[in-house]
């Protein structure tokens, strides 16, 4: 394995890892994961940003700051309305946690139901943390509230006060993570065609001057190291009139 394929897969492993911890690293982690390609610190600041622009968050990293985006008319109006409803909603004392956890974990509903608005100033913390990355804030708070109350529905038997918060933080950073993937996933995967086929173009174009002569679909594969497969799809969506070694022979 190359040191390319060898840095994808660690990075790979890492993003993985970052899941399980809620997005949230150490600086330790990355070395750790990343300690066979020996990067300096200019090259794991370009890591830290790679995992920053994942929404996976490296403590102590230090990143460009980027201006604060302001949230728009819509959200806002939302979040007036949302922080009002918040100072109805009831509160439970720290010394009161473990019983309702233990009752919600038992499948009470009405713990359950107190539980979920404990933490709706939680949720909108959380769902802050994740604003201006594809969803409107209402959504992720929309999203982060069904996680908490899935969260509530599946609490572990151990009624321990820190276990619970811990699991109740990751459903909710779960399900937002999961919307934010959707949206993204929607919202790239034009894009991600476009750059393809401006890739292909480019190279065809730099290809051809510097053979002399019409590249074949198998020399851009190796080229671009892309499948085969995926070239032909890419150049019937160009409409590119390339010969391949079939076509010429059905010509003899």
């Amino acid at each position: 394995m190359d040191e390319q394929s060898k840095f994808r897969t660690a990075l790979a492993a890492l993003s993985a890892y970052a899941e399980q911890k809620d997005e949230k690293l150490t600086k330790e982690d990355v070395r750790n994961y990343l300690k066979d390609m020996e990067l300096d610190e200019e090259q794991l600041r370009l890591v830290y940003a790679y995992l920053a622009s994942k929404r996976i968050q490296v403590e102590g990293a230090e990143l460009p700051k980027a201006e604060a985006q302001p949230y728009t008319e819509e959200e806002e109006a939302f979040l007036r309305q949302y922080r009002k409803d918040m100072k109805a909603v009831r509160h439970v004392a720290e010394a009161e946690l473990t019983g309702l956890f233990a009752r919600a974990a038992g499948g009470d509903a009405a713990a359950q139901h107190l539980l979920a608005e404990h933490y709706m100033d939680r949720v909108l913390a959380i769902a802050e943390d994740y604003a201006h990355r594809g969803l409107l804030i209402q959504d992720l708070i929309q999203e982060g509230n069904l996680g908490l109350l899935l969260g509530l529905g599946t609490l572990p038997a151990a009624p321990e006060v820190s276990g619970c918060e811990e699991y109740l933080e990751h459903e909710i950073h779960r399900a937002m993570r999961a919307a934010l993937d959707v949206q993204e996933g929607n919202r790239s995967l034009g894009e991600e065609v476009v750059e393809k086929l401006n890739k292909l173009a480019d190279s065809i174009t730099e290809l051809n001057e510097d053979l002399g002569r019409q590249v074949t679909p198998d020399e851009l594969s190796f080229y671009l190291d892309m499948p085969l497969e995926e070239i032909e799809r890419l150049l019937k969506i160009a409409g590119e009139d390339i010969e391949t070694d079939n076509s010429k022979e059905d010509k003899a």
